[in-house]
């Protein structure tokens, strides 16, 4: 991480050794979603009731230079901490941006859906499925406390991107004061670390390709860990008229200090039929198999044990907008969810959202 370091403080200190900004201007948007779900496994379906919110206050302006910045902290949930937080810097040898819980550069995988990715919209009845983590999709650095790095728009051929991410301590996962003493984290958890990189193309019209990489070091606090925690995405998504696909493969292997090596092998549909501009319907199969060996991925020593059972999820969605209104249905089936054999769900989510 050397020399993105010396990257990012040469354009930060070209940006501070001006002038004042000229005047900002702030915007506040949000939205909120009520939901009702019902779902649950052979032995009884459950109902429930939801509303999440969100609130985005930005703030953005110009230096006398050029340079554009942006601040932005969101409100969401139940909770009124500002932890979802971004300042960034743009130049014209790219843009540096600091964030906590905000960032994220492998989240949207393929972007297809009338509601959302069908694995990243809903999860299991029982709770412990898809969207409280059972589906494996990797490491992301909008999980912590992060540092990137952005290329400028435009200086790439066929529209071609790049991001760094770095995230120092992967403890850190709250906004600190510059003054906190909680900001120098404790010697025992320094250099657990997180580098993530991503790669988005747009090379013919209607196409847009991407893909990333994540690595971490010293994230088990073991010197001699068998295996550091890696993962990875590529995929791509085609519009052509009202018809939109998107697909995704990744792999996932969380960081091991010792004994047996857990990885996961994902894929990712989804197909998207906009029936005009108010209505939408969207199909998705997820699918995330979990392998267990006995030694090393890379190992290939005769006698070594494996076991795999793969999660599948397919779910359909219908979405109708009005204005800044949008009244959605959700239907998902999910067999051998939390990679458990013979353990399949089902989930209907009606859902009103309002977007300002």
């Amino acid at each position: 991480m050397t020399k993105i370091s010396k990257l990012l403080v040469g354009i930060l200190f070209s940006a501070l050794v001006i002038s004042p900004s000229y005047a900002g201007e702030m915007t506040v948007t949000g939205g909120a979603t009520a939901t009702y779900s019902i779902g649950g496994d052979e032995s009884g379906a459950g109902k429930t009731i939801g509303i999440s919110n969100e609130l985005d206050f930005t703030a953005s302006g110009e230096l006398d230079n050029g340079y554009t910045w942006k601040y932005q902290v969101q409100l969401d949930g139940a909770s009124t901490a500002n932890d979802d937080t971004r300042l960034e810097i743009g130049t014209d040898m790219g843009a540096v941006g600091f964030y906590v819980s905000e960032g994220g550069l492998s989240k949207e995988l393929h972007g297809v859906g009338a509601l959302g990715e069908g694995f990243d919209y809903s999860s299991p009845a029982s709770g412990s499925g898809v969207n409280s983590g059972a589906f494996q999709t990797g490491y992301d650095v909008d999980g912590y406390s992060n540092v990137q790095y952005h290329t400028p728009s435009g200086l790439l051929p066929f529209g071609l991107g790049v991001k760094v991410g770095y995230v120092p301590d992967m403890n850190d996962t709250t906004m600190l004061s510059a003054k906190d003493s909680n900001s120098n984290p404790a010697s025992a958890a320094k250099g657990k670390n997180l580098t993530m990189i991503q790669v988005t193309a747009a090379p013919i019209d209607g196409l847009s390709i991407q893909g990333d990489a994540a690595n971490t070091s010293n994230e088990t606090g073991v010197a001699a860990s068998v295996e550091e925690g890696v993962s990875g995405n590529l995929g791509a998504k085609y519009t052509l008229g009202q018809f939109t696909v998107g697909y995704v493969e990744g792999g996932y292997q969380p960081a091991v200090a010792s004994g047996a090596i857990t990885y996961y092998e994902n894929s990712y549909l989804g197909v998207q039929f906009d029936v005009n501009d108010a209505i939408a319907v969207s199909y998705h199969v997820d699918k995330s198999e979990k392998n267990v060996r006995a030694s090393s991925i890379v190992a290939t020593a005769a006698g070594t044990t494996k076991t795999v059972t793969e999660m599948e999820q397919k779910s359909v969605q219908l979405a109708y907008t009005a204005g800044g209104a949008t009244i959605g249905i959700h239907q998902g089936d999910v067999s051998n969810s939390d990679y458990t054999a013979g353990k399949d769900e089902k989930q209907t989510i009606v859902s009103l959202g309002i977007s300002f």
